[in-house]
């Protein structure tokens, strides 16, 4: 079994200073935590200079990592980058994918969460979270592992699947890809149009309207950092003055 391990990672003065620091602190916890075979998907969505994550990562001390730099974030905001990141686990052959942002850490109970997916009759239609610090969403705030699974409808907020971290099958992808391959689509019902700049606890929300099962896995915590909590907001204020100039 092949672990695909994606995230999308931006450094930039303006909207993300503290970038190179949290994406260190994540792809270090990841590989000194996680068992299995994994390979990891690191989406720059446009970093400047573009030299940030060479400047922070040394490849070869990681194997099988893959890195994309995009060189306009704004066409496809960071809902595309996460797609992106998924569709080349999935080209890669990955049978589980976890997806997270650069500003988690991990450690061991990273396998806890793989373990109960790999183990769970209906991981064809389960999409999962671990317990995290540092948010927002009441079932899955924890300062430590409560070795509870709970399964939530994770239809409404702020009782839903939370965005720090989703893992999920191939045979999952497969059932909720949009047409063009993309999981996550930049709008859907739940996120106002705002889709490219944060949409992918609206695009869970929408599943689990339509059936998909929803499950928070207390026997895997991770932290979450909150020094860069909310920077994608400056991104889309960002967009959002292109956008009033162009017209």
């Amino acid at each position: 079994m092949k672990i695909g391990y994606t995230l999308t990672f931006h450094h930039s003065s303006n909207i993300r200073p503290n970038g190179k620091k949290v994406l260190k602190q994540n792809i270090e916890s990841i590989y000194s935590s996680c068992k299995y075979d994994f390979s990891s998907y690191i989406i720059d969505n446009q970093s400047d200079p573009k030299t940030s994550f060479y400047e922070t990562i040394d490849i070869s001390k990681f194997p099988n990592l893959n890195y994309t730099y995009v060189e306009n974030q704004y066409e496809k905001g960071i809902t595309g980058a996460w797609s992106m990141g998924i569709s080349q686990a999935i080209n890669d052959g990955c049978d589980i994918v976890i997806l997270t942002t650069d500003d988690t850490i991990m450690n061991d109970t990273i396998n806890n969460l793989i373990d109960y997916i790999q183990n769970d009759p209906k991981n064809n239609n389960s999409i999962y979270g671990p317990l995290a610090s540092g948010i927002t969403i009441p079932l899955q705030s924890a300062n430590a592992p409560t070795n509870k699974i709970l399964e939530i409808p994770g239809t409404n907020e702020p009782y839903h699947l939370g965005g720090h971290m989703y893992a999920f099958t191939k045979e999952f992808y497969h059932k909720w890809k949009s047409n063009n391959g993309d999981l996550f689509i930049i709008d859907n019902p739940y996120n106002g149009g705002d889709g490219k700049w944060g949409g992918n606890e609206g695009n869970v929300m929408y599943w689990a309207k339509q059936g998909a099962r929803c499950v928070i896995i207390g026997t895997c915590w991770i932290e979450h950092c909150l020094d860069t909590r909310y920077s994608y907001r400056t991104a889309r204020a960002i967009d959002k003055n292109k956008k009033t100039l162009q017209n």
